[in-house]
């Protein structure tokens, strides 16, 4: 019998997983992943639910874990189609600094499953866990400094899920 097998952690919660993959939380070390899932809410959206809407006051940032989702923006005519975004994306990271409004609307195109933060949660993380309130929100700098030179660069479809 292999006592190693007895001091091994237990398998990460397959979630945590998913989240473990978004470029936001890649530097979270395991525990503090761990940590980090009591603050994360899931949520299962139908296929042609709206997520949030363009305009409205952002309160938090989400994790796609499952399932499709496009972002979409109003247009002269017709709304034009941003990107789509997938199983281990993030979107919505602006909410994260502040309460402003939302530049994109994001409906999932097949049942998805998302886990969600919120920004007073992030500072209330942030004050008990300085060292990963910090690390969160480096994530969300990198995060948002890619997808501005992106857009800059004539990316902007892609620019969603960077």
């Amino acid at each position: 019998m292999n006592l190693l097998h007895f001091f091994r952690p237990p398998p990460l919660d397959p979630m945590l997983q998913v989240v473990s993959g978004a470029s936001i939380f890649r530097d979270c070390t395991r525990g503090e992943l761990e940590t980090l899932r009591l603050h994360l809410h899931e949520r299962h959206f139908l296929e042609g639910e709206i997520v949030f809407d363009e305009g409205e006051e952002g309160e938090g940032m989400y994790v796609v874990i499952t399932g499709k989702l496009k972002a979409v923006r109003k247009g002269m005519l017709k709304k034009k189609t941003l990107g789509e975004i997938f199983p281990g994306d993030s979107f919505g990271e602006m909410a994260m600094l502040g309460a402003s409004p939302r530049v994109a609307t994001v409906v999932a195109t097949e049942p998805t499953t998302v886990l969600a933060m919120f920004r007073p949660e992030l500072l209330r993380l942030a004050e008990g866990r300085p060292r990963l309130g910090y690390k969160i929100a480096m994530g969300v700098a990198r995060v948002l400094e890619s997808r501005m030179r992106q857009t800059a660069d004539g990316h902007l479809e892609k620019s969603l899920t960077a």
